[in-house]
């Protein structure tokens, strides 16, 4: 059984590769004790993933097969049997929690608190003095909770005495949009809470749904049968109203206020397709650990912001209640780049010509947007740079280059995956370390006074008002900057806050770095400094700046990133 510490370093290293002395400073223990957690957890992981390090003295967490390595994590992490416990039951003591998962009393208070962070943003964990702990939500959402679980783990029922095993869920033809293994969690749950159910709504009970619970081995009377068909009859009815048109039409609604994106036929049926499995499939249950989005809202801010809004008109319109906002933002990100054609051009120094052919297939392989010239000679790599600006040059020969050129990457023989990884980077960040100065002036940046006590709304009210003064940002940046921090998934990386906003009348990404005072906590993370930014809605290449960034500060302990002085201190970590 994996401990709490264990779990954690998984959670650490999901997030982002890490040092061996930052890994155990967060987790808390020596580097001889993690070493031994890293030993225990590849043998317990044995097939499914591995902690190994790379080139660069980091520690990175590679799974190999997702659905197994989450499936074990289940295992061995109490939340959901803790969860299914409390909707099981109409009221559960601690003691009661304590005998029924076989763990300390003591732990069930921190793990209760945990679980209610976890999940404070879907549903409510409560307690009523002198009865125990319950979730107070409306009973078709606890049914729909649930059957989430039971479709992650049906042997949870198991476990508390309730059932033992149940066959698949036939297909029902009145409810093509629900899947087979979700259904069957629902029938499992109505059963499971059969005795605690509410008086059923007035609605027929078809004969191929009672046939379907038959055929589970289940039986359920007609006032069970009838709450079961009203929760499916709900879904089904929310799933049909998404349609091609519908989505369209809100996309054209996000679009208005939020950088140009390409809204084509593919992306119109990505999203519908997605957002029909949502509605007729909600997942209550937190999909990922916490804070687990930072890097993706990072590398894709714009994506999220318009993701942001665009959930908001899912529920407003189509009562479609969306969580996985990750996957939506995804779908964005894909829509922004297929507007990016150009391709960058790299010089590749190689006086073998098979080993040269290979490479460059390679690198335009997996390098988007790239296109690599081969040059079989210093002369002829000379020529080169005199009539294009490659953003690197790869030398994969003997020949020594001059020093004075920059971006130059030494890769000898067949590249592989680490090389590929080096020259992605370099790909992707040149534009970014050449004008750092450019994108992060000194002027506009300051030291904030704010008191303890002080909210975010009132901080970012008074910085912005500041920026406003001394003419950094327009009054309408200043608006947007304060609404999009009030409107939640705030941008924060390593303790750095990241408030932003889209400009249809800047050129370029511009970021003010402030020091604060005094750190502030927002949803629940410390946040020491801010960077104020807004970036051009047109200049699509400038949004790998957000990734950069957090690249960046993800590079040092949080205490660096909250001990930094000034401007100079955040440029210097920015330029080593």
């Amino acid at each position: 059984m994996l401990n709490e510490r264990q779990l954690a370093v998984l959670e650490h290293l999901e997030n982002q590769p890490l040092t061996l002395a930052e890994l155990a400073r967060r987790a808390g223990v020596s580097t001889r004790t993690l070493l031994r957690d890293v030993d225990y957890l590849n043998l317990t992981l044995s097939g499914r993933a591995r902690i190994v390090t790379t080139g660069n003295a980091t520690w990175q967490l590679e799974i190999f097969d997702r659905a197994s390595y989450f499936r074990l994590l289940q295992r061995h992490d109490n939340d959901d049997r803790l969860l299914a416990v409390l909707l099981l039951n109409a009221f559960t003591t601690r003691r009661q929690l304590a005998e029924t998962l076989n763990l300390p009393e003591t732990w069930i208070g921190d793990k209760l608190a945990r679980l209610k962070q976890r999940c404070e943003k879907r549903f409510t964990i409560a307690a009523r003095p002198g009865a125990g702990y319950f979730i107070a939500e409306p009973e078709m959402k606890r049914v729909l909770i649930l059957a989430s679980l039971l479709k992650k783990d049906p042997a949870l029922l198991a476990l508390h005495g309730r059932f033992s095993t149940a066959g698949d869920a036939v297909a029902l033809a009145a409810y093509p949009d629900i899947p087979r293994d979700y259904l069957s969690g629902i029938i499992l749950a109505v059963y499971a809470l059969r005795h605690r159910l509410d008086a059923p709504p007035p609605v027929g009970v078809s004969d191929a749904l009672a046939a379907s619970v038959n055929a589970m081995g289940l039986s359920l009377h007609l006032p069970a049968l009838q709450t079961l068909t009203a929760i499916l009859d709900t879904l089904q009815s929310r799933a049909s109203k998404v349609t091609p048109q519908r989505i369209a039409a809100l996309l054209e609604q996000v679009r208005d206020n939020h950088p140009p994106a390409i809204i084509d036929a593919t992306l119109i049926d990505n999203l519908t397709g997605h957002l029909i499995r949502c509605a007729a499939t909600p997942v209550w249950l937190t999909e990922s650990r916490q804070s687990s989005l930072n890097t993706l809202k990072a590398a894709w801010p714009a994506a999220f912001d318009m993701s942001i809004r665009f959930i908001a008109l899912l529920r407003e319109q189509l009562d479609v209640t969306v969580f996985d906002s990750d996957l939506i933002g995804l779908y964005f990100a894909c829509s922004l780049e297929r507007n990016q054609t150009e391709r960058q051009p790299l010089v590749l120094l190689s006086d073998q010509n098979a080993i040269a052919t290979i490479n460059k297939m390679a690198i335009e392989r997996e390098v988007l947007n790239c296109r690599v010239v081969i040059a079989r000679s210093l002369s002829e790599a000379d020529e080169l740079l005199h009539s294009l600006s490659p953003v690197c040059i790869i030398n994969n020969s003997h020949f020594r280059p001059d020093d004075s050129l920059k971006n130059c990457l030494t890769l000898k023989n067949m590249i592989g995956p680490a090389g590929i990884a080096q020259i992605k980077d370099v790909v992707e960040t040149a534009f970014i370390r050449q004008n750092l100065n450019r994108l992060f002036p000194s002027q506009g940046s300051f030291h904030y006074v704010n008191t303890p006590s002080q909210s975010w709304s009132a901080i970012m009210q008074a910085v912005c008002g500041r920026l406003r003064a001394a003419a950094r940002i327009s009054e309408d940046e200043a608006v947007r900057l304060c609404e999009r921090e009030q409107e939640g998934e705030n941008l924060i990386v390593n303790q750095l806050a990241v408030p932003h906003c889209w400009s249809e009348h800047r050129a370029a990404f511009c970021g003010y770095f402030i020091t604060l005072a005094h750190p502030v906590i927002i949803n629940h993370e410390p946040v020491a400094h801010m960077l104020i930014a807004y970036a051009s809605a047109t200049a699509r290449q400038e949004l790998k700046i957000f990734s950069f960034l957090a690249s960046v500060m993800h590079r040092y302990p949080a205490q660096r990133i909250a001990a930094l002085a000034g401007y100079e201190e955040f440029m210097a970590l920015m330029q080593a």
